[in-house]
């Protein structure tokens, strides 16, 4: 009996547990309403009771307030519950976590609480609505009835509003526009009474002139035309949105156009179209025809080609055998042609592309982008050089010309028989016959210089007079003379440096240090002795095929120089025996010789073991004589 008592002594001291909570849970909660970071082990205990606590400081806290905290900490005790199941997805934390929210609904006195209990569920993904059904809880008002009654609410606030204003009105002053303050949102307030809206401004202009308006749009219209006629332009009104480049007069265009035949006629003046101030040798012919055909008429004054009627050539067509000088001699005559803007080297495959109309896209920029005049042309002049910019001549040199340029149609003449390809390039030559004599004049004057060995595949509308008028053939050496004048080119060099071993060699050189040690000679030759024998022997030899001579005799100068070097170093003391040095490399006549057999052997022709098949062939020949010759002894006898 006694045991029974304390028993119901103790559930009575849990329940009152349950509805007074000590003063400190108020910081507990406080932390919670300032969303301040709690530890979710440490949960607000609702039995703080001291057996030293006077309960006397229980009557400073109302019941609402001890069931709020109480309640605060059933809510932290179920953010723990709700992170267990994030983590582990368990039912048995979900059932826990379900008791908990049906303790806040059953003991709480605030509806708003059990509301924030369900939306932790339902942030934490818990199958709140599960719970709601087993509890017979409803969903409440949808999102959209909520946002009605929420607008309601806002008009009925602003009306309030409104009717509280008019009471105040006298306060503030009415001629001031927005002084008196208004009811209505910021939003609504942009909006007149008549609906439509006065764009943030409604007063803007109200007081002011129509005279005063007028006069700052003509004044601001005299300012844009007095800083236009400043720049050069002329006439530019308002509505002119991009800048115009000034005019040039036309007295200006022709000063310019003298200046460019002035700066042209020096540039070839004197030995510039020499073979030897060019670097070119065996080509004089050629040479003397472009300074006749090209040269002249583009030194010549604009004023007595227009008194003869004539213009000067659009195109050059260079054509003749590989190696004959066709790229080094046009690379060179640009410089002299085109000496006040740099010239524009194109590959002829570098034209085309697979994609449709880039080709011909590739093809306009070259003539329509020419490079800009060099900047001592441009320095010092009245108008930075933008009359001999548009007067300057433009030099394209165009390599492999036949890549781009072949003959529309394809072989039998018909586009049936051709394929995309040939269509492109047709395009391409279309592009080409329009840029070089077109009906549309070209950005500045243009003269177009192109390379190819096979001159039968060019269009023939190409090579008309008008486009490609002048057409010279660059050939091969064909006289001792002229291999003379290549060689030359390509072994004065050496010559002139001593490493030439001549009997003329310069002072102070190897060349000469070697013959000052040589008691006999006289099986020296000099060196003009060593070109004549050369161009002997290189009889039918092209430009190329010469170079490539004097660079044989170099390389196996230098292997014995450097194989002499090696062979005579001693590596234990890391010194050199006296009387060797690579700086004693010379190249004699012998390395000549040699390399002209190097040459040869190196152009010849075939895919390599034609001799072999020439014996195979002589010796079976041979056999069936042989064969043929016993059957008709066997049959005589």
């Amino acid at each position: 009996m006694k045991l029974s008592i304390a028993s119901v002594a103790l559930l009575q001291c849990m329940s009152l547990s349950h509805s007074f909570v000590h003063p400190l849970n108020q910081v507990y909660a406080a932390n919670i309403g300032n969303n301040q970071p709690h530890n979710n082990n440490r949960i607000v205990s609702t039995h703080l009771f001291s057996s030293n606590e006077p309960k006397s400081t229980l009557k400073n806290f109302s019941e609402a307030d001890q069931n709020r905290v109480y309640i605060e900490g059933l809510l932290q005790n179920l953010q723990a519950k709700l992170d267990r199941w994030i983590v582990t997805g368990s039912n048995g934390i979900k059932d826990q976590a379900f008791n908990i929210m049906t303790q806040i609904k059953r003991e709480s006195m605030d509806e708003e609480l059990f509301k924030q209990a369900l939306r932790m569920g339902e942030r934490a993904s818990l199958p709140v609505q599960e719970y709601k059904t087993k509890m017979n809880i409803s969903s409440g008002e949808s999102n959209a009835t909520k946002r009605k009654s929420e607008a309601e609410e806002r008009k009925e606030w602003e009306k309030q509003r409104n009717e509280k204003s008019v009471k105040t009105a006298s306060k503030f002053p009415g001629n001031v526009v927005g002084s008196m303050p208004s009811g209505r949102s910021a939003l609504s307030n942009r909006v007149a009474a008549n609906g439509k809206p006065d764009l943030f401004m409604p007063d803007v202009g109200k007081n002011r002139n129509p005279d005063d308006i007028e006069n700052f749009a003509q004044s601001k219209k005299g300012l844009e035309d007095a800083l236009a006629e400043n720049i050069g332009g002329k006439g530019s009104t308002s509505s002119d949105t991009e800048a115009q480049e000034p005019i040039i007069d036309k007295d200006t265009m022709t000063l310019a156009e003298e200046k460019s035949s002035e700066i042209v006629a020096k540039a070839g003046a004197g030995s510039a179209f020499e073979g030897g101030s060019l670097g070119i040798g065996g080509l004089d012919d050629v040479l003397a025809q472009i300074k006749r055909r090209i040269w002249v008429p583009l030194a010549a004054p604009p004023s007595l080609l227009k008194e003869l009627g004539i213009n000067p050539v659009r195109g050059l067509l260079l054509y003749g055998l590989p190696g004959c000088g066709k790229t080094l001699l046009a690379r060179s005559l640009g410089k002299i042609l085109s000496p006040a803007r740099p010239i524009t080297v194109v590959s002829g495959p570098e034209i085309m592309d697979k994609f449709v109309g880039s080709s011909e896209a590739n093809l306009r920029a070259i003539f329509d982008n020419p490079p800009e005049i060099y900047d001592s042309f441009r320095i010092g002049t009245k108008d930075n050089g933008k009359a001999l910019e548009k007067v300057a001549l433009h030099v394209i040199v165009l390599d492999e010309f036949d890549a781009m340029a072949r003959t529309r149609g394809g072989g039998s003449g018909g586009s049936s028989s051709q394929g995309d390809a040939g269509q492109a390039r047709d395009s391409v030559v279309n592009q080409l016959l329009a840029k070089m004599d077109g009906v549309d004049p070209l950005v500045v004057p243009t003269l177009v210089i192109g390379m190819t060995n096979r001159r039968t595949l060019i269009e023939p509308a190409l090579l008309r007079p008008g486009r490609f008028e002048v057409q010279i053939e660059v050939p091969k050496p064909k006289t001792v003379a002229q291999r003379v004048s290549i060689l030359n080119v390509h072994m004065k060099s050496m010559f002139e440096a001593g490493r030439l071993f001549v009997k003329d060699a310069p002072l102070d050189t190897a060349a000469r240090r070697r013959l000052d040690q040589k008691s006999d000679i006289s099986d020296i030759p000099n060196y003009d002795e060593l070109l004549d024998s050369l161009a002997v022997k290189c009889d039918s030899f092209s430009g190329a095929m010469l170079a490539g001579v004097a660079r044989a005799a170099a390389s196996r100068a230098l292997e014995r120089a450097v194989c002499d070097f090696a062979g005579h170093f001693d590596q234990k003391t890391d010194t050199v025996e006296e009387g060797y040095s690579i700086a004693d490399c010379l190249v004699t006549k012998e390395d000549f010789e040699h390399a002209i057999e190097d040459v040869l052997e190196s152009s010849k022709e075939g895919d390599g073991g034609e001799e072999d098949k020439d014996a195979e062939e002589i010796t079976d020949s041979s056999d069936d004589e042989d064969e043929s010759d016993t059957a008709n002894d066997d049959k005589d006898s």
